[in-house]
């Protein structure tokens, strides 16, 4: 049985996955493709044609041939408005996808005609969405039916919960769900058994939403509201408590038991008005404070801000999740909506031992949507969806050796066939130099996991600001590092294994003396604990780096460019390399240098 998901409506962070026989075997986002970070408002359209490929290459499936199609919004559960609003929205998409791929038939066809009509008395995006794989099948020369093509709604947080529960390995588990918004919801929290949801708790966002209230806030600091959350979450250890601040959020602020609210009378029409007079309040200036205003350095009362801002999250997520568990007495819990990549609230809700066990998500933002979607279907349709713990991150796709040779002669650059000699490498990052590493398949989620990396030495502590020059990244943020996973309490204070990069841990006097570039201001890492059975190339490499020096860890930040999201292609690879100050590139078996 085969069930793939995808973002529909589509907001941010759009991909596409497939459960195939109760198993993830592939997950792909938009943005990889399109080159647009986040991918806004852009269909899935690339993202599903690559796995109807995949599918096809490794399974033998044709394209068109699953059996349900999952998508990660409810038209049920929005208002009139919204439903109205979304279903025209996603329809006027389909037909301008269709208009740019030379489809004016399907975009002018009588179907397409009569969905226009009827949306406003139908006010279903699930017509729509069977279009869009009915458009993409048309695309890649594959013709279907419509009444063939099911799709499935799931409730927005139901999918996140889903996509954290299924792949967590508990059976019983507390699922926590916080994001900017979903239909209505920005905050819920589950009871899950057996594969039983129990809705416990649901907060609306114009109750409270902690996402929107992050993004919001950031924007005032100076940065966008999608990438803004995790700059201000690296920029608050530069601070320390602003105590009017803290007073003007706690001033709109109400409490019922451990569940925070906003003051009916800061609430506006709309989420951005409201959200807009919020942060305005809170930073108490109609203008953004931003945090580079300070020649040469940091704005001291925006790094206040963002240390006070990380600290009320921090308090309401501690105090909610103590609250839940109480309700439900469940003894772990699993993180999934875009706030559960706050790696640093993660880390203290794990130090707070609460729960026996924490898991969170890798790609919890809405690109992880779609799985759960698809799993929790999948669950519905066959009763075989069992929670199992995710392997690893390796979900997209990889490219043939033959198609990695084409490009590096294309490239004209000076390149080697090292073949699987990583201990080549190793030498160069112990010896200064900063390198790509591309290899296998791409990573599912934000954080590269070795297969789309930039690896460097942490002994150096230049390297933090060498890195981060290269990239196009602030100076002031933090790297992340990889190390094997039987190192992590020399460099980690109580760590437990973490593959996926999505909570922080505090570092040893060990790892700030001997790997000062992976320690930030506050000594917290983010960390990635590699094994060889998860991935081989890369343990490899760490550990012919550990041959060379002693330390059995390494800097690991995303392969891209700044603005961009992590490089997909061979080809794009080679570009990133060629217009930055990378000395040398790992290209799957080929090393090239400058």
């Amino acid at each position: 049985m085969l069930v793939i998901g995808f973002n529909w409506p589509n907001f941010h962070d759009n991909a596409v996955a497939a459960i195939l026989d109760g198993k993830l075997v592939y997950a792909s986002e938009e943005e990889r493709y399109t080159r647009h970070k986040h991918a806004p408002y852009e269909l899935p359209s690339n993202s599903l044609e690559h796995c109807f490929r995949f599918l096809k290459r490794n399974y033998g499936i044709n394209p068109g041939d699953a059996d349900a199609y999952a998508i990660n919004f409810d038209p049920k559960a929005y208002g009139i408005k919204s439903r109205a609003w979304h279903s025209f929205s996603q329809a006027s998409l389909v037909k301008d996808y269709a208009l740019r791929n030379d489809m004016a038939n399907f975009a002018y066809s009588a179907t397409m005609r009569m969905l226009t009509k009827s949306i406003t008395s139908k006010l279903d995006f699930v017509w729509s969405a069977r279009l869009f794989v009915k458009a993409v099948l048309q695309h890649m020369g594959r013709g279907i039916k419509e009444e063939d093509i099911k799709v499935i709604p799931v409730r927005h947080h139901l999918a996140h919960a889903a996509s954290a529960y299924y792949f967590s390995g508990h059976n019983s588990s507390l699922a926590l769900v916080i994001d900017g918004q979903g239909e209505v919801d920005s905050t819920t929290a589950w009871s899950v058994k057996n594969g039983e949801f129990e809705n416990v708790f649901q907060q609306s966002w114009d109750s409270l939403s902690l996402g929107y209230l992050y993004e919001y806030i950031s924007k005032y600091l100076g940065f966008t509201r999608l990438e803004g959350p995790g700059k201000v979450m690296g920029l608050a250890p530069y601070g320390t408590k602003d105590k009017k601040m803290q007073c003007r959020i706690e001033s709109i602020m109400t409490k019922s038991g451990s569940s925070y609210g906003i003051d009916r009378r800061m609430a506006k029409t709309s989420q951005d008005s409201m959200y807009d007079c919020i942060a305005e309040h809170i930073i108490d200036s109609k203008v953004p404070i931003p945090y580079n205003s300070v020649k040469n350095g940091l704005n001291k009362t925006a790094c206040n801000y963002a240390h006070t801002l990380q600290s009320f999250f921090e308090m309401v997520v501690l105090d909610f999740s103590s609250e839940m568990k109480g309700n439900t007495g469940k003894k772990d819990v699993v993180l999934a909506g875009g706030s559960a990549l706050n790696a640093k609230s993660n880390m203290e809700l794990y130090y707070s031992n609460l729960f026996n066990s924490i898991f969170i998500f890798p790609a919890p933002t809405d690109s992880g949507g779609p799985i759960g979607a698809a799993a929790y279907v999948y669950s519905r349709m066959s009763g075989q969806m069992k929670s199992k713990h995710i392997e690893n991150a390796y979900m997209g796709d990889s490219y043939s050796e033959d198609e990695i040779k084409l490009q590096v002669m294309k490239s004209k650059l000076k390149a080697e066939y090292i073949e699987n000699r990583v201990n080549e490498v190793a030498t160069l990052i112990a010896d200064g130099a900063i390198l790509g590493f591309y290899n296998g398949r791409s990573e599912l989620g934000p954080r590269a996991l070795g297969n789309r990396s930039i690896v460097a030495d942490p002994r150096k502590r230049e390297n933090w600001a060498t890195v981060n020059a290269i990239k196009g990244r602030e100076w002031w943020r933090p790297l992340a590092p990889s190390l094997l996973e039987n190192s992590m309490d020399k460099y980690f204070i109580n760590p437990i294994k973490h593959e996926f990069m999505v909570m922080m841990f505090h570092t040893t006097e060990t790892a700030r003396e001997n790997a000062p570039a992976i320690s930030h201001v506050d000594s917290t890492a983010r960390p990635q604990s590699v094994s060889l059975k998860e991935n081989k190339l890369w343990y490899n490499l760490i550990k012919s780096f550990y041959e060379e020096t002693g330390e059995s860890i390494v800097i690991n930040t995303s392969f891209n460019n700044a603005g961009e999201p992590l490089v997909e292609t061979p080809e794009q690879a080679i570009r990133s390399f060629s217009v930055s100050g990378l000395d040398a590139l790992y290209l799957q078996g080929w090393l090239i240098k400058k």
